[in-house]
């Protein structure tokens, strides 16, 4: 069971006060799915874990890569997250990367999550049955979404088509109430996609991220034809990740580090999966290597390359100075910057490499205090200039936050900026990226006698140059 909506007695007793709740309108679903004969689908294929229309920002083919080599980057500890390094082996493929850019990976839902949909709605016996999938009328816009396959098996769809951790939307709610048998569930749904129950949708739904496994396993009585979740269930989107290498060392390989997050009890659709795989004696891969790709999708891992859109990367100029922010895994990029002018530091030795400073920040050095000895070494071979840390769970006078580091070397940080520093921040969209950009500000008001418009003036110059540039995420 689910802790976040263990009690709804504060939406019992708000609802309970209310006579009427003013709902959404309410559209039935306009799909009609029809179960047929096998022999109805010659070329039916249900194999692929590539979904159609073409994959977002796609800069590459797609390449089931075996993981060749992997580490934990974090202490085995409950203070701190989970922190991994997989290496993917690209021989074959047609990547050519550069430090900044990202690659896809394309999930699949879990069998455990496949098969709560489908014991809540008793599709078991017709999973793998090909079907068609229609529109009931030709009204004037009317269509299959464009994620499901008008022809495929529920199989396919459920592992490789929807994504089932969505957050639920209230006009999902709606939907589903209609098919809620127990009254004061189907009122408890009412009321969370109501107008009245703004609060307690942000509050109960959308601040924990809840979604269709979780509203199955707190509504015992929720039971909606499939057709209601094909037409609410948004696409399963290809998930990003940071390329930390240069490929200048070795082309055929290509590393990433992520971090586990659970929600709900359960892990991330996509680290999860790493961790599972990595979890085992990758010599199973070994073993694959002669088989087809088909038939090991789900033990090679489907990656592309995506396109770099915000010119995350390093300056064309090399002696233009660096300032690279970025906590826990937001360093990954700075790995392969650094990593890249060390190449350049050793082959062409007369070249003049800018002054480079990081910012980097972790809960305790001693757990997650990621990737310290590569960049102790790239401050001994004097690769990287600079390197600022704050500690969040460390007592002492050092700076607790990124921004504390920010503000103690504010001086320091604002000079470098006026002579030509490129910035470049990498972390958590809805806090950190805010944060730090408020942060500099308050150092150019103090350091350079701005005034906060003109400070953002600056800032929103250097954006339009390229010369701050963010890799934020949610």
């Amino acid at each position: 069971m689910v802790v976040l909506l263990y009690d709804f007695q504060d939406i019992i007793e708000e609802s309970s006060k209310l006579n009427h709740f003013t709902l959404p309108t309410h559209k039935e679903t306009n799909l009609k799915l029809e179960y047929k004969n096998i022999d109805d689908f010659v070329n039916l294929s249900t194999n692929s874990s590539v979904i159609e229309p073409p994959l977002p920002f796609a800069a590459s083919d797609v390449f089931f890569a075996n993981i060749s080599h992997h580490r934990r980057l974090t202490a085995v500890d409950n203070s701190c997250k989970d922190v991994y390094e997989v290496t993917f082996d690209i021989q074959g493929s047609n990547f050519n990367f550069r430090p900044g850019d990202t690659i896809a990976i394309i999930p699949h839902n879990t069998g455990q999550d496949v098969n709560l949909i489908t014991d809540r709605l008793n599709l078991g016996t017709q999973l793998n049955v090909p079907y068609k999938l229609s529109c009931i009328n030709s009204t004037k816009g009317a269509k299959v979404p464009a994620n499901i396959p008008v022809e495929s098996t529920l199989s396919h769809v459920l592992r490789y088509c929807v994504d089932l951790r969505s957050v639920v939307k209230k006009l999902f709610l709606l939907a589903l109430s209609r098919y809620t048998k127990n009254e004061n569930e189907k009122r408890i749904l009412e009321y969370l996609c109501s107008k009245e129950g703004s609060v307690a949708y942000n509050t109960h739904i959308l601040n924990h991220g809840v979604c269709i496994l979780d509203i199955f396993t707190m509504f015992k009585s929720c039971k909606p034809p499939i057709e209601v979740l094909l037409s609410n269930l948004p696409k399963l989107l290809p998930r990003p990740y940071s390329i930390i290498n240069t490929n200048k060392q070795n082309r055929n390989e290509l590393k990433i580090c992520f971090s586990v997050i659970t929600l709900n009890n359960r892990k991330g659709l996509t680290t999860g999966w790493l961790e599972e795989l990595i979890s085992n004696d990758l010599n199973i891969y070994k073993q694959m290597e002669n088989l087809s790709i088909c038939g090991n999708h789900d033990k090679k891992v489907p990656i592309y390359l995506r396109k770099n859109l915000l010119g995350f990367s390093l300056p064309v100029n090399n002696e233009n100075p660096l300032v690279m922010v970025g906590p826990g895994t937001g360093i990954a990029p700075y790995i392969g910057f650094l990593e890249e002018r060390q190449i350049i530091k050793d082959k062409y030795p007369e070249t003049k490499l800018g002054y480079a400073w990081l910012f980097f920040g972790c809960r305790d050095p001693l757990l997650d205090f990621i990737y310290e000895q590569e960049l102790n070494n790239f401050i001994e071979n004097g690769t990287l200039n600079k390197l600022s840390t704050a500690f969040s769970r460390v007592s002492g006078d050092g700076a607790k936050y990124i921004q504390d580091a920010l503000i103690e070397n504010g001086e320091d940080l604002i000079k470098l900026i006026e002579d030509g520093a490129s910035i470049y921040v990498a972390g958590d969209l809805k806090n950190m990226a805010v944060q730090i950009k408020e942060t500099i500000i308050k150092c150019f008001m103090t350091h350079d006698n701005k005034t906060e418009e003109e400070a953002k003036k600056i800032l929103c110059a250097m954006q339009n140059e390229k010369r701050y540039i963010m890799d934020s995420w949610n």
